[in-house]
């Protein structure tokens, strides 16, 4: 039974995730988006974390939906039937990929994890469970590494944010 169910959940969320890539309406993509992510908070609580499953849905499905929707809705025809969906610019897009992806490879390929790395890795964090008093401490000090992820997360929604009030606002002309 608990097979079944895993699969079950899993190919929800693997359909939801689908589909949140694939559509053409924004507003149904930031949908789908959200029923991934709490595709993934039942895979948690499969695995029997009920700490991270509390965490995705309070943060992802809860804060980040509601940001991606904000953004949507601030955005100026983008929910229009005649706006078109490519501007052009696939070539720019390529480039940029392979240089994000040049940059990932060297970052991952220079990162020092295991035995030289931070006193602890993910595969150790995710083993702490309901054990938060541990957890707290293992992702958030300055030795362990982990700061930097929680930091960058923070700025790249800030400019989601501010990227999407500009977008939106009128053009003085």
């Amino acid at each position: 039974m608990t097979t079944t169910l895993f699969y079950i959940i899993a190919g929800v969320t693997a359909a939801s995730a689908f589909l949140a890539v694939t559509l053409r309406n924004l507003f149904h993509c930031a949908l789908f988006l959200a029923l991934a992510m709490f595709g993934v908070s039942g895979i948690f609580l499969y695995l029997g974390n009920e700490f991270l499953a509390a965490v995705q849905v309070l943060i992802y499905v809860g804060a980040v939906t509601v940001l991606i929707i904000f953004g949507i809705m601030l955005t100026r025809n983008v929910m229009e039937e005649g706006t078109r969906a490519l501007n052009g610019q696939a070539f720019l897009a390529l480039l940029t990929t392979g240089a994000f992806l040049w940059v990932l490879y060297q970052a991952v390929g220079l990162s020092r994890f295991g035995s030289e790395g931070p006193t602890e890795t993910l595969a150790t964090v995710a083993n702490y469970g309901a054990d938060v008093n541990a957890l707290g401490p293992a992702l958030l000090l300055p030795q362990n590494g982990f700061v930097f992820a929680f930091e960058f997360v923070s700025v790249l929604l800030l400019a989601a944010l501010v990227g999407a009030i500009v977008v939106a606002r009128k053009d003085p002309s």
